[in-house]
């Protein structure tokens, strides 16, 4: 080789080594938050007649916080109360536990989840949720039970019970871990076969209000119900639902990388019992790889009718060979015996291309279902499963529509956007597309469900580096959303990325349940650039009383300007809405005493403030002087 030729050799050798190098910089960079200004208040405002649900129930909880795996038994993702406009990381707890439903709340200050997985004989885990301390612990090692579901106990006025089933055991459970009843399902676990993926897990307990029945449903298709008081089956025999296991779905991630990311969740979480990766576990669920069913269920509380997104049968897709290659959406009805225990029977059903990676979701009164496919469409139906509109937003939706109870207003999450749609009876539109910014100069994804509050729309923000299709996430955080604009209001760093939902506590804080995906991609690439996997429950605390005061002052002033436009034909409208109004002054006034025991607000200021709160909640049916109370709370806290 002549000199020339070896210098123009190593001058390419170098160059080359300098673009690796330039590129491992670039992906190894860390994102930094940008900083948010105090947050304004929002010029979202309620339009139009709310949509309502049944009268309030002596069991079911009013929606102030996460009492199911999306609040309540028909998926809404919404809750009434307000979060603080501005907060931060606060504490960690129980990083052992992967951590992919939940954690659902009662009313005496106490968290609930059920691990995914987890080295440590344990099925049910309850913590105080201020301080994250581990009061008790149900054991039952096994595939998981879903989020726990809180109800209030009518023979105990005040009081809350916890229902918590695994794939042997149902049971309610008071919140000092006692033991109410414990009653088999019904099932039988099959034998650990090393190399093969159990589909044991439960997808946590709904609730049938007619009946007074407890529902639970498990990932290979199994239905069971129970008597709430007393945990009787009230079906003859479990019900299973006609679908085949779905069709595997390969090469969605490259296999090496898939090696290295379970590497990285061996290290944090120990190996699985069936030898398989936990890494590859998640994915299979996630896409519902050999599953029947894979994500939660709904119950329309108008006439307990349950509705579960599943499989086909197997001959649906036109060849009979053991899987289903579709989804389908089964409406199940309840045939109650003289005997007291019934069947359950399919009153309507419906099937559509590619699965769905989505929970189904009900709108208040269950006049319409929403669903989504795998090829990036939400579709909605009405009561019969009559096609109304679809809407495709570009990619697989992930998790459940969030469907609020104002103004049509749905909010659909993809692996990177946020979508607000429009629901306009006959067809959806984008109303907009989040702008979600948290991290300049990096590539913004979304990173989990959207939470529907009285003051915008609670989200996960992940950033990273964007590589063709994928996303290598390496920070993951928490935002607050205008839901008039979709712009960021507020965002906190987080520790750890979730697949879980957005759960918000009855105190406005908001609890996330760390199970990594995304980042166990990224550790296994670039090793200790990054932070070790964790998982656990993440806290984010408020940091301004005083604003959420406000922001929950100005959300019922604006409820209460649109209870008086509405007419008196829509008495139920009006009934939720003064509800709504309620709760969120109560939720201003402890807020306003927390202000001023921060030094956020003066003395004088927090009298005038109780002077109001007094006629805003003053007894008796909401009137015009509790109206203009109200109105005069939001102004002082401005």
């Amino acid at each position: 080789m002549s000199k020339r030729l070896r210098y123009l050799f190593f001058g390419l050798l170098l160059l080359v080594a300098a673009a690796v190098m330039v590129f491992w910089f670039w992906l190894t960079a860390t994102p930094q938050v940008r900083t948010f200004p105090t947050p304004p208040l929002s010029l979202w405002t309620p339009q139009g007649v709310r949509e309502t649900g049944p009268t309030a129930s002596a069991v079911l909880p009013a929606p102030d916080a996460f009492h199911t795996m999306h609040v309540n038994t028909v998926n809404s993702d919404e809750i009434w109360s307000a979060i603080a406009p501005t907060f931060e990381a606060d504490w960690v707890a129980e990083t052992g536990f992967y951590i992919a439903e939940g954690p659902t709340f009662d009313n005496t200050g106490n968290l609930y989840f059920s691990p995914s997985w987890s080295p440590e004989d344990v099925s049910l885990v309850a913590l105080d949720r201020v301080t994250g301390k581990r009061r008790w612990t149900i054991p039952g090692k096994g595939a998981g039970a879903g989020a726990p579901l809180v109800l209030n106990d009518p023979a105990h006025p005040g009081q809350q019970l916890i229902y918590h089933s695994t794939y042997t055991t149902a049971m309610a459970l008071r919140p000092d871990g006692s033991t109410v009843w414990s009653v088999p399902t019904g099932l039988k676990l099959p034998p650990v076969v090393p190399g093969q993926r159990s589909q044991t897990h439960m997808w946590g307990m709904n609730y049938m209000p007619n009946a007074d029945a407890l529902v639970a449903v498990s990932m290979d298709g199994w239905v069971t119900l129970f008597d709430r008081k007393t945990g009787a089956p009230l079906l003859t025999q479990a019900f299973q639902l006609p679908g085949a296991p779905a069709a595997r779905i390969e090469a969605r991630i490259p296999k090496f990388l898939a090696r290295l990311a379970n590497r990285e969740m061996a290290a944090a979480f120990g190996n699985t019992d069936d030898g398989l990766g936990l890494f590859d576990t998640i994915l299979d669920v996630i896409y519902g790889n050999g599953v029947n069913v894979a994500n939660y269920y709904a119950v329309d509380p108008s006439d307990d009718s349950i509705v579960i997104a599943a499989t086909a049968p197997d001959a649906q897709d036109g060849k009979t060979d053991g899987v289903s290659d579709n989804g389908a959406l089964y409406r199940l009805r309840l045939q109650t015996a003289a005997s007291g225990q019934g069947s359950l029977q399919i009153a309507n059903q419906f099937y559509f291309s590619g699965g769905t990676g989505s929970t189904p979701t009900l709108s208040a009164n269950g006049r319409y279902v929403v669903v989504s496919d795998d090829n990036g469409n939400v579709i909605t139906l009405d009561r019969q499963f009559k096609e109304l509109w679809r809407l495709n937003v570009g990619d697989q939706v992930a998790a459940s529509v969030a469907v609020a109870a104002d103004g049509d207003e749905m909010f659909a999450v993809t692996k990177s956007d946020i979508f607000k749609l429009h629901n306009a009876g006959t067809s959806g539109r984008i109303v907009w597309r989040a702008q979600l910014d948290a991290y300049p100069g990096f590539s913004n994804f979304n990173a989990l469900t959207p939470t529907i509050v009285a003051n915008g729309v609670v989200v996960s923000v992940g950033a990273g580096r964007q590589l063709g299709r994928s996303q290598i996430g390496t920070q993951f955080g928490m935002g607050l959303l205008d839901r008039q604009t979709g712009q960021l209001r507020w965002f906190a760093q987080g520790r750890e990325e979730s697949i879980a939902v957005t759960s918000i506590g009855p105190d406005g804080s908001i609890y996330v349940a760390h199970s990594p995906v995304r980042r166990a991609v990224a550790r296994g690439v670039m090793g200790d650039k990054i932070a070790p996997l964790i998982g656990g429950i993440q806290r984010y605390r408020p940091t301004r009383f005083d604003l959420l005061a406000r922001d929950a002052s100005c959300a019922a002033a604006r409820l209460a300007q649109r209870w008086q436009a509405t007419g008196l034909e829509h008495a139920a409208s009006r009934r939720d809405d003064e509800a709504q109004i309620h709760m969120l002054l109560k939720q201003a006034r402890e807020a306003t005493t927390r202000a001023l025991e921060r030094g956020e607000i003066s003395t004088p200021l927090h009298a005038a403030q109780a002077n109001l709160f007094g006629k805003a909640l003053a007894s008796g049916p909401f009137a015009a002087t509790h109206q203009q109370a109200t109105q005069s709370l939001c102004q002082a806290a401005q």
